[in-house]
């Protein structure tokens, strides 16, 4: 069954929705009247969604948004908030094809779980959600999306950790590569391609984990069957749990590793250590993970050696060193003093006492 919603009704949703876009992300400069008149003119339905825990559906292949018959209307808002700003990052081409999603590239089919993640996380600020830990394949995440996404979101999290928001939301309401081009540039183009990839893997795990449960449910006292589809379950959520660790540790080992390389003075080590300390509130953890306290001792470590080198020799501007006029530079004594300090800084040579 699919019924129309009244224009009342939309216009309705319409308001609430365009109000909370507004205020959650005021920088990103909404016009309330615009989102208004976008948001009214999408057809919406009242239908049957076969996913029992979808609430809520948008098609782009007729610009229509779907409520499950089996949820309350009364938070049809929130229901939709996420679908509407589907609607809002669609990219076509000249011939009105979808190109592009947000941070998912129609084209290349790379990005779909990221993009959700990232579209989610967007509306969970917007409902205000608060971050609280919730456990899913035996991994303790904290997330403000405890009910769609969690482990996606929990990662994308950790990613806009080091970019920033406003890059990631930006990417996900205009269809560019802003935030894709800051991660890299924290990290590089093979831990994002790595984390995109990933993403996308445990998205395809969760949906065969969700068949598998489903037909457990239908199942009958067939005992072979059980067997298998339990096996089955529990392999796949080994798979899930597998596939966040590596890009939780991927991105604590590359992004912070390259903030400790591109230290200059005193006050880059007291961010870097209150950075550091500060992610243990975006990590996923269980009973066995050990590799966030060991790469902080191990940082904390490498840090105090920068700061003996810094107090020893003064802080160094690589910068100014590498763009001086080399011609000038090489003919004075000054040369080998400087590209010392390089090298004793960076750690090839050892300070001596003459």
């Amino acid at each position: 069954m699919v019924k129309q919603l009244d224009t009342l009704r939309v216009n309705s949703i319409a308001q609430k929705i365009a109000n909370r876009l507004c205020t959650a992300f005021p920088e990103h400069g909404f016009c309330k009247a615009d989102l208004f008149a976008s948001i009214s003119r999408l057809s919406m339905y009242l239908a049957k969604i076969s996913d029992p825990l979808c609430a809520a559906k948008y098609f782009y292949k007729n610009a229509s948004i779907y409520f499950n018959i089996d949820y309350s209307l009364a938070n049809a808002d929130s229901f939709a908030l996420h679908e509407c700003i589907h609607y809002l990052q669609e990219v076509k081409d000249e011939k009105g094809n979808l190109i592009r999603l947000g941070l998912y590239d129609f084209m290349s089919n790379h990005g779909l779980s990221l993009n959700e993640a990232a579209v989610q996380l967007m509306t969970a600020e917007a409902l205000g959600n608060h971050t609280q830990n919730v456990t899913y394949y035996n991994l303790v995440i904290p997330s403000n999306s405890t009910d769609y996404y969690p482990l996606e979101c929990a990662i994308v999290r950790q990613l806009a950790y080091f970019t920033g928001t406003y890059p990631l939301y930006y990417s996900t309401l205009h269809g560019n590569d802003i935030f894709k081009n800051t991660f890299i540039a924290v990290s590089n183009d093979k831990v994002f391609k790595q984390i995109e990839l990933n993403l996308d893997t445990m998205l395809k795990y969760e949906n065969e984990l969700h068949t598998y449960t489903q037909l457990l449910q239908s199942c009958d006292e067939n005992t072979k069957m059980v067997k298998k589809l339990n096996a089955s379950i529990d392999t796949t959520k080994k798979k899930i749990e597998n596939l966040f660790i590596e890009c939780q540790n991927t991105i604590i080992s590359n992004c912070f590793t390259k903030e400790l390389h591109n230290i200059r003075n005193m006050n880059d080590i007291v961010e870097l250590k209150n950075k550091l300390y500060d992610f243990q509130h975006f990590i996923a953890t269980n009973e066995s993970y050990t590799f966030y306290n060991e790469f902080y001792c191990n940082m904390m470590e490498s840090l105090d050696e920068k700061s003996k080198q810094i107090q020893e020799q003064g802080s160094l501007d690589f910068e100014k060193v590498i763009s001086s006029d080399i011609t000038v530079i090489t003919k004075t004594k000054r040369a080998f003093t400087i590209f010392r300090r390089i090298l004793t800084f960076l750690g090839f040579i050892r300070q001596k006492e003459f």
